[in-house]
């Protein structure tokens, strides 16, 4: 089937021709079968035969186990525990065994003909059954007492469903009228009227707010429950033998006289799909809980066909219930990628929302902002949402089939990156330089000063840095108060449309029981983890400084856990995009101080290219690129450079402008 997947999901179909059968996925040869349905777990697939009813394990010829003694069954129905499967058979009697040994457990005795069809109804306690002597039966399923007998109908009777609330029942027939009774008393609460000949099957959505009939006036008609008034009608070219709906009730199935199926798409009231490679009239059609395949059994035809109809997305739906369940479902959100405090910016019209839903009982219902979403069988979702500019909150909403409810909620910021208000020439460039050498209790280092004051100095006499907004704090000066107070002021001070580098050179740390890094200031103690100055709160920090750039450089042993494992590609006037990047001398490793006098080896490259290049504007991948390569050529450590593990990053670089 050809489909153009449009925003929100919906779907256009743009060709009902379909190849049925490049759709049929395998048969199972089987003699005169009568009825076929799924039991609501989707492991089993029950056929009537003369006299005997066959479980196939579903989708396949495979017999599961074969039951004897159902005497010309017309209708199969499991409850919804999966527990017990009752038939309609032609000696009056409505027989129920237990799943999966097949062992009879009730004959429930009523009708004085051939029963026609049967329904479990209010939570598997009852079960309601038609029969050819015009009767509406219902009898307590445990017990076998019958508890009404009803004859409203003075012609014969052919369609019977009882809603998954509980609360409907409705049987319709020769009368051309539908009746629509209350489940408890049997009583008729009204009339659908509508039909120009015999009514032959009926069926309620899952939600139970709609009944579709099918008529031998070549017409399928849909009709509110509440109201009764016809929501639409689908003409056919014959009568229909059958209909049911799709578990998650987005789609109408229909076995029709004219050797075909059709499923409707009732958001569109469009065909959606037909199948036929038929040679006689359609019989019965049963639709997989799983949403992923049709079963259907034809006229003088000895076999089943299996359909493969994953191409329409069905939702899958179980209908057991667990009372001991309290687990709701769990959500995962692999897209939009990185939402940290329940927000993500992102800069197009429109997003892909996809993650998957895992529930041990099964999944019932998705919702994504209200709109009913498909789930896979491997229980993956896919939904496109339009954004608008500025905040766009998402909720997602999954039912299991306890009625347990997990919800997930976060904002998406949308912001349009056309380069907004950024003027280079502009902008101040802030500068925080920090450097240590005689610890009062780590060891000394050899030139994390020196690194530390020719780095300013390069940048202030090379590049766009004035003196005034240049920080540098060396050896008694760097101590944890200072820092982080040198830090946080730049939250007020630095603009939306300024830019900040930080660089700092001395020891760091890497407490693997906590999985966090640590820059060591000068009066820190060894061992005592109190002293240090962790990443997150350096990561925090940052995150809340408002900047066009924040470039930050670290020197020191393990500097590597400030980095998330995020890619990029190269984007046209990067300068325009905000950006939060991050250059450190190695990942989790230990790194080289160098001989004493000189610079380390990552300051040398560093340095190095930061004085010889020609150009007039440098971007800091350019830069990150260069030191990683020279570092590695002349040093036993790996420099990396990413974006920080911090929201504010839209994809843009700071550019290093040389001085005029």
């Amino acid at each position: 089937m050809k489909k153009l997947t449009l925003p929100l999901a919906f779907a256009v179909v743009l060709s009902t021709e379909l190849f049925s059968q490049d759709l049929l996925v395998s048969t199972a040869k089987i003699k005169s079968p009568s009825a076929i349905t799924y039991s609501p777990d989707n492991k089993y697939l029950a056929v009537a035969i003369p006299n005997e009813v066959v479980l196939f394990n579903a989708g396949t010829d495979t017999r599961a186990t074969t039951i004897s003694g159902s005497r010309g069954a017309t209708n199969l129905i499991f409850n919804n525990s999966n527990s017990i499967l009752a038939a309609a058979c032609a000696d009056g009697t409505v027989k129920l065994w237990s799943i999966p040994d097949g062992k009879l457990t009730s004959t429930l005795k009523g009708h004085s003909g051939t029963v026609l069809a049967l329904r479990f109804t209010n939570t598997d306690k009852n079960i309601v059954s038609i029969g050819a002597d015009k009767t509406v039966n219902c009898w307590d399923a445990q017990t076998g007492t019958l508890l009404y007998s009803k004859k409203e109908h003075q012609k014969s009777i052919r369609g019977l469903d009882a809603s998954a609330d509980g609360k409907w029942i409705a049987t319709a027939g020769a009368e051309k009228d539908i009746l629509l009774r209350d489940a408890t008393t049997g009583g008729v609460i009204k009339k659908f009227q509508g039909h120009d000949g015999w009514v032959r099957t009926v069926t309620f959505s899952p939600d139970s707010k709609t009944l579709a009939s099918g008529s031998d006036d070549k017409k399928i008609i849909l009709w509110e429950i509440e109201t009764g008034k016809k929501i639409r009608e689908f003409p056919q070219r014959g009568w229909i033998y059958d209909l049911g709906f799709s578990s998650d009730g987005k789609y109408l199935f229909a076995a029709l006289e004219k050797n075909a199926v059709e499923a409707y798409d009732l958001n569109t009231g469009l065909p959606a799909l037909k199948l036929n490679d038929f040679e006689t009239p359609v019989l019965a059609v049963a639709i997989s809980p799983n949403g992923k395949e049709a079963a259907t059994i034809q006229e003088f035809v000895n076999e089943v066909k299996y359909w493969n109809i994953e191409s329409l997305n069905i939702s899958p739906v179980f209908r057991f219930k667990d009372k001991k369940d309290v687990n709701p479902p769990q959500i995962f959100v692999s897209n939009p990628p990185n939402i940290q405090d329940n927000q993500v910016r992102y800069s197009k019209d429109i997003i892909d929302i996809t993650g998957s839903v895992i529930d041990e009982s099964g999944v019932r219902r998705l919702r994504i902002n209200g709109i009913e979403t498909p789930i896979k069988s491997n229980g993956n979702f896919l939904i496109k949402l339009p954004l608008s500019m500025g905040d766009n909150f998402v909720t997602i909403e999954v039912t299991d089939v306890n009625d347990n409810i997990a919800l997930k909620k976060f904002s998406i910021l949308r912001k349009d990156l056309t380069g907004g208000d950024y003027d280079a020439s502009k902008a101040k460039n802030f500068l925080l330089v920090v450097g240590i050498n005689n610890y009062e209790y780590w060891p000394h280092l050899n030139n994390a000063v020196k690194d530390a004051n020719d780095m300013a100095g390069t940048l202030m006499g090379l590049y766009n840095f004035d003196f005034s907004n240049v920080t540098v704090l060396r050896d008694e000066q760097a101590t944890r108060s200072n820092i982080y107070k040198t830090l946080r002021n730049y939250i007020n001070q630095v603009s939306a449309t300024d830019n900040l580098v930080i660089y700092f050179s001395g020891h760091g740390h890497f407490d693997e029981l906590l999985n966090e890094g640590y820059w060591i200031p000068y009066e820190a103690r060894l061992n005592e983890e109190g002293d240090y100055l962790p990443n997150s709160s350096i990561l925090k920090i940052i995150e809340s400084i408002n900047s066009q750039h924040t470039f930050l450089v670290a020197d020191a042993c393990f500097s590597g856990s400030l980095f998330g494992e995020q890619k990029r590609g190269y984007a046209e006037n990067v300068e325009k995009y905000k950006s939060r990047w991050g250059l450190a001398s190695g990942r989790l490793e230990a790194v080289s101080d160098g001989a004493q006098g000189t610079n380390s080896p990552f300051a040398t490259q560093l340095l190095k290219f930061l004085k010889e290049n020609k150009k007039d504007k440098v971007t800091v991948s350019e830069l990150i690129q260069a030191v990683k390569l020279g570092v590695a050529e002349y040093a036993d450590q790996t420099p990396i450079g990413n974006p920080l593990k911090v929201n504010g990053d839209e994809g843009g670089e700071f550019v290093f402008y040389k001085k005029k």
